[in-house]
């Protein structure tokens, strides 16, 4: 066979797969699509990890040779998700077996017997008639649902020693998480409002759903109803969050960006305080857990490094062998 002929053969190749590349990943943006249309934007940690990953393989060519890896690796997140939005429903108790007063008298005592959630509302908050901060508050409290994920699947294809370190640190929030939530129920202010033990809180980021037109989203706000855990508050991992990213890109970045990562913190504490979603309580308790579980992976990561270390200096110390 001529040179010329293998060549076009090879160029035929390639462009029948770009071809492929294209129709697939246009066939991806359509289901995603198709499924905003109908179920809603996937803000459900399950469904954004399952459209996270598959959009790793559609637009990453190279994870094809690497779905061992990429399924060893995001398989358990996505799995242990799935059952924590599943069991966290079985978890939930009526709001007149919850906690009310704890979290409350704690954010009285901090603010000279004022609830901030309660004054910020009566001071900004205008039903039916949204400010730029309230939009500003919803973009915020929304990137909730995805920051941390896409964060990691970042990691995965850039960094993926930090994506595993990252990734446990995640996974083992969100399991103390909701244990807490289990020992622990605890009644938000909005909630607290609807029983009579505040005056009226209203849930401002839900609010927003409706009033910018996106109606679809609002029963995934609620997650379908069925499996909500209206009393999960404490900790708040909406903040713990946040703090957990600050913590884990703190070194070995720019000024700027960790000034945006504390911006970014403080933003999604005050969204959370103003929308009534929690407490000023719940949101340092969710910070104190995500301090915890960076400096426990710290620990942990420092203490493998030297296990290493002290299993390889044997192999260096030994003399070599010589042979005639």
């Amino acid at each position: 066979m001529s040179a010329p002929m293998i060549g076009t053969q090879d160029e035929t190749t390639v462009a029948r797969t770009r071809g492929a590349l294209v129709a697939l990943r246009a066939a991806y943006l359509a289901a995603l699509t198709l499924s905003i249309a109908t179920t809603g934007v996937p803000i459900a940690s399950d469904r954004m990890l399952l459209w996270l990953v598959l959009g790793l393989v559609v637009f990453t060519p190279t994870a094809w040779g690497r779905l061992g890896p990429l399924a060893l690796d995001w398989v358990p997140i996505v799995g242990l998700l799935l059952l924590y939005d599943l069991v966290r429903g079985l978890a939930a108790v009526p709001a007149a077996s919850a906690h009310l007063w704890p979290q409350l008298r704690v954010d009285e005592w901090l603010f000279g017997g004022h609830v901030p959630s309660v004054w910020l509302q009566h001071a900004l908050y205008h039903p039916g008639h949204p400010r730029w901060y309230d939009f500003a508050t919803w973009a915020v409290y929304v990137t909730h649902f995805f920051a941390l994920w896409v964060t990691l699947a970042v990691l995965w294809r850039l960094d993926h020693a930090r994506f595993r370190r990252l990734a446990a640190m995640a996974v083992s929030l969100t399991v103390l998480g909701f244990i807490t939530y289990a020992v622990f129920p605890a009644v938000p202010p909005w909630l607290a409002g609807d029983e009579g033990a505040l005056p009226h809180v209203s849930r401002l980021v839900l609010g927003m759903w409706q009033h910018v037109g996106l109606h679809f989203a609002t029963p995934l706000f609620e997650n379908g109803g069925g499996f909500v855990n209206l009393v999960a508050a404490v900790p708040s991992l909406h903040a713990a969050y946040p703090l957990l990213l600050t913590l884990a890109f703190w070194r070995g970045t720019p000024r700027w960006v960790r000034a945006g990562l504390v911006a970014y913190t403080l933003a999604m504490a005050f969204a959370l305080v103003y929308g009534g979603e929690h407490y000023v309580a719940d949101v340092v308790v969710g910070w104190i857990y995500a301090a915890a579980v960076f400096a426990a992976g710290a620990w942990v990561q420092r203490a493998w490094a030297r296990r290493r270390a002290r299993r390889a200096e044997p192999s260096r110390r030994r003399p070599a062998v010589h042979t005639a």
